[in-house]
């Protein structure tokens, strides 16, 4: 018998529907000495599966339907007291939120550039990511590398209800 103090017991939830797994996710390597203005050549590093792919060795396929992570991690030499300027470009169009201005230190010739963001650029059909490189015309090269990662976070439904 149960005392009356008690609500009784709660049934288990049900398990969960199956979900699709993402098994897919990229990683890009930048090792160069670009053109201001150009967009950086990408070489992988690692791929798992073929959804994630180059178009050419600039442009980086992203697959319709997810929302993604783009990390970037770049390390340059530049000429001293000077910058360089990293700003992705989704579609073809400048994505200055997620841009990085990377100044080198005073009298120092190295510099970095980080950035994270998501991107449902993809939602609906495929997206092409690319990254632009830019610096002043005082300096005459820069020696770039790096690595940019990019990852499937969740799956997004574009249908309506």
């Amino acid at each position: 018998m149960r005392p009356n103090c008690c609500p009784p017991p709660i049934p288990p939830c049900p398990p969960e529907p199956p979900g699709e797994s993402i098994n897919f996710y990229a990683q890009y390597g930048v090792q160069s000495s670009p053109p201001s203005g150009s967009n950086l050549p990408l070489i992988p590093i690692f791929q798992e599966g073929t959804q994630i792919h180059l178009n050419g060795n600039t442009e980086i396929i992203l697959p319709p339907g997810y929302l993604y992570l783009i990390n970037y991690l770049l390390l340059a030499t530049t000429e001293p007291d000077n910058y360089m300027q990293i700003v992705p470009r989704i579609n073809g169009t400048l994505q200055l939120l997620y841009s990085f201005l990377a100044p080198a230190g005073s009298g120092s010739r190295n510099t970095s550039a980080a950035g994270s963001f998501t991107t449902n650029a993809a939602a609906a059909e495929e997206a092409r990511l690319s990254f632009s490189l830019t610096y002043p015309p005082e300096v005459r090269n820069i020696d770039i590398s790096g690595a940019i990662s990019i990852t499937p976070l969740i799956k997004i439904s574009t249908q309506s209800t």
